[in-house]
This record gives C-alpha cells, structure tokens and sequence, in this order.
C-alpha cells in the first residue's frame, strides 16, 4: 500500500513540473513572439491597429482633430501593451523609436510624436488610414520599423529565448523533482511506520507504538495510535487479570462445596440437615458473586438501567443503619449517623442508591475492630458533613447535589493502595482472606452505580501513625436526568 501510494504522489510531482515546465517555454516563447508585431513610441509599445482605432475613437468624441497633438501622448498611452516594461524590453532587443504623425483629411500634419527624424507635411512610412463612418478623416503614418533584434527577422531571438526558458525550467524542474523525493519520503515514511504497527496489532502485538510523534497532522495520527494501543494493551490486561480473578473467586466456593459433598458421600460427615448448611452459604456466596459480575457488567457496558424516582435520601439512610446497627452491635462497633435537614429529594434509583449506601457500610463493618465506631454523615453541602476531607472540597461540582460520607475507626488504607480500591477483585489484604474482606467488587460497583447517576466517589485516609481510619465520600446531582 505504501508503495503504491509513493509511486501516485511521485507521479503526482512529476507531472505537476513537466507541465509547469511546458508553460514557462509556452508562455516565455509567446511573449516574445509578440514583441516583434509592435512599434515604440518613446517608453511605449503599441500596435498600430490599437492606436488607429483610438484615434478613430477620439475623432468621434471631439468632432474633429482639435487638441489632438496635445492629447497624442495619452493616446498612444492607451493603445500600448507594455508602458515602460515595454520600453525596456524594446531597448533590451535593440528596438527603434518610430515617428508618429498624424495628418487630417486634408493632407495637414495635426500632431506628431517620436524621435526620428521625419518630414511633418511629406512624411515617410508606412500609412494608416482615419475612418469614421465611411468618410477619411485622416491618416496615421508611422515611420520606424517593427520591433525585432539587430540581426535579422526575429527568428534566432525567438529559438535562443525558447531554448533558454527550456533549460531553465529543467533545471528548476530537476531541483523541484529532488523536493518532491525528500516530500514524498516524509509523507510516506510515518505512513509506513502506522501500516508495520498496524499490522502487529492485528497479529496480537499489543506492545506495538508508532515512534516520533509530531505536531502536524501525521504526528497527530501517530499519537493517537499510540494511545488506542495504548488502551488496547490495558484492556487486554484487564481482562486476563478479570478472568484469573473470577477463576479464583469461583474456585475457592467450589472447592468448599466439592470438599463437603465428598466427605458426605465417604461418610466423613453424616447426611443430616446440618451437613448441608456449608454447601448452602457457598452457592448463596456463589450467587452474590455471580450477580455482581452481572451487575459490574452491565455497567461497564453502559447498559445498567436505572428505575429513576424520587428519593427521599435521609429515609434511605436511617434504613440502611437501622438493618445493619444490630450486625453492628454484634460486633461491639458503635454506629451514628447524623442527618442535616432539610433535605431535597434526589432524583436517582432507590435500590441502586441503597445499594451504594449498603456497600460503603458494610465494607467499613468489615474493616473496623471491636470497641470501633462508624459515623455515617448525609447533608447538602460539605460544610455539614463532620471530618469531610478538605481535598474532597474541590473534587466535587458547584452544582446542587447530596453528600454521603461514612468514615470508621479502623486500620487505614495504605497509600500504595488508595488508588487502586476502586478496582476489580482488589484487596489490600495480598493473602485474599475473606477474613476481612468480601468478593472485591463491591467498591467497583459502587463506583459504577455512583457515576451511573453522574456523581462522584472518593476515599480518604491519613497517613500511617496518625489517628482516625478511612472515609468514603458519595456526592449525588440533585437533578439527575437518565
């Protein structure tokens, strides 16, 4: 392909030069040629047919030939092809000043320009006869000889010009063709570098880059392969890290229920109906995982549905904690919340808002020891919300919207893993216990719910040694529209 379109652009230049060659040689060849049908009057070049049909002309606007030795100057100005360019050409190519005299219809000298020698009641040359309407008025005579070179017809002028404008223009054509090359190279090069990556992507290459990105228009093209590529490289990275991590979600229940329906069948354990409690909480954990995937799938293909209605958030809430304060208290965690009123109804999804609320609590149970304290904030601006993280003050809109935040006691996130708790089947917990943690995608849903509405999520923590654990920030629009 890249040759191909080398060999058109060459032929492209090719014949852009060979015909602005042939125009040069036409062009300088013919206006050469036509000096050769003209007279010089002083620094004017005219021809006689011109200037006779100018004074037919001013015989007809004055009525007769009053003034026209004065105005004969102006005339033969008008009539000429050329003004001082042509003077110069003229004296260039040895040319001779012509006589102009111009006699009435009675044989009388009217006006007279040039500066030979000449007879002004006989003159000499070659005459030109003064009609209007039929009648002679006068006669122009014009005594001096046609332009051409000292040394003959014209003829060897005209074949040393023509020969000369061709010379000139091959050797501008071959400096012009050398360009084009270099062009054509620079053109097709980065061209040629975009087909061979193109080609190793398609191949399964997904390391393949385009080097040297510029700022014109091919740079541009490069840069952005690079970045689809780019992307292509994440995705694909993404999605083998996604399917190990379902392999080993799906394994480690499987395994559970594989191991008990064995010892049942070698009859490790007797077959009565609490033998089957195991198998039960592994498929009822199977499930969870199964609709969550579902869920994170949906979602991530933008094609999650939201069931939008009003919601009454600060009812939502005092739900939410409420079904959780006794897991709470089982676990000897304090839970409060705090509700600034009034509250505007928030135009969202009830269950899918709920569902966020109930991910962001549930994980911080998980993650707070015993005699810890959770403290769930929900108001309309973050001057209401107790603890809101000041970097979190310029990470939200200006537009109306509600604040969610549920901050614990706990351990804290690591730096290292702040940025990445968002992600799939992530954990900062490199054993993958569910000791403390549950499948690693109820952060990622979260996400994808919240941003579903077209809202914010963020996570906070202080460093290491200091006091005070996570908290986990929600900001809803007030006027979301699907």
């Amino acid at each position: 392909m890249s040759q191909r379109l080398w060999a058109k652009l060459l032929g492209a230049f090719t014949l852009i030069i060979v015909l602005g060659v042939a125009t040069t040689v036409l062009l300088t060849r013919q206006g050469a040629a036509t000096r050769f049908s003209h007279f010089m009057a002083g620094d004017q070049m005219f021809q006689p047919e011109h200037l006779q049909a100018d004074l037919v002309a001013y015989y007809q606007q004055q009525g007769s030939w009053q003034g026209i030795n004065a105005a004969l100057s102006q005339v033969v100005g008008h009539a000429s092809s050329g003004g001082m360019m042509g003077g110069m050409m003229g004296h260039a190519m040895g040319m001779y000043d012509s006589a102009i005299v111009l006699l009435d219809e009675s044989g009388q000298a009217v006006a007279r320009m040039g500066s030979r020698e000449g007879n002004r009641t006989n003159p000499t040359g070659q005459p030109w006869p003064i009609r209007v309407d039929g009648r002679q008025v006068g006669t122009l005579f014009i005594d001096g000889e046609l332009m051409s070179d000292t040394t003959g017809d014209g003829s060897d002028l005209l074949s040393g010009v023509t020969r000369a404008a061709l010379i000139a223009g091959l050797l501008a054509g071959l400096v012009a063709f050398a360009l084009a090359l270099v062009l054509v190279r620079q053109i097709t090069h980065p061209l040629t570098e975009l087909n061979n990556a193109t080609q190793r992507i398609a191949q399964g290459d997904l390391t393949a880059r385009v080097p040297g990105e510029g700022t014109d228009e091919l740079g541009q093209l490069g840069g952005a392969f690079n970045r689809m590529a780019a992307a292509l490289e994440t995705q694909e990275t993404l999605r083998r890290n996604l399917m190990a991590d379902v392999a080993h979600e799906l394994r480690t229940p499987l395994s559970a229920i594989q191991g008990t329906i064995e010892a049942l069948q070698d009859g490790v354990f007797p077959l009565v109906p609490e033998s089957l409690d195991p198998i039960h909480e592994e498929t009822l954990l199977l499930g969870r995982l199964v609709e969550d995937l579902r869920t994170l799938a949906q979602a991530e293909a933008g094609h999650l549905s939201l069931n939008l209605a009003s919601v009454n958030v600060a009812e939502l809430t005092e739900r939410i904690v409420a079904g959780l304060l006794p897991s709470a208290q089982q676990a000897d965690i304090e839970l409060t919340w705090h509700i600034a009123a009034p509250l505007p109804l928030l135009q969202g999804d009830p269950q899918r808002v709920g569902q966020v609320m109930t991910n962001l609590l549930s994980n911080a149970l998980r993650h707070t020891p015993a005699g810890g304290e959770i403290a769930v904030s929900v108001a309309m601006t973050e001057k209401d919300l107790p603890g809101f993280p000041e970097s979190g003050r310029s990470s939200i809109s200006q537009e109306k919207g509600i604040l969610f935040s549920v901050q614990d006691s706990g351990p804290g996130i690591a730096a290292a893993d702040l940025p990445h708790i968002f992600d799939r089947f992530y954990r900062g917990d490199r054993s993958r216990s569910r000791a403390t943690g549950g499948s690693g995608l109820g952060l990622t849903i979260a996400r994808q719910l919240v941003e579903a509405h077209a809202g914010r999520i963020w996570a906070e923590s202080p460093p290491p040694g200091q006091a005070g654990g996570s908290i986990f920030c929600v900001w809803l629009p007030e006027g979301h529209k699907e």
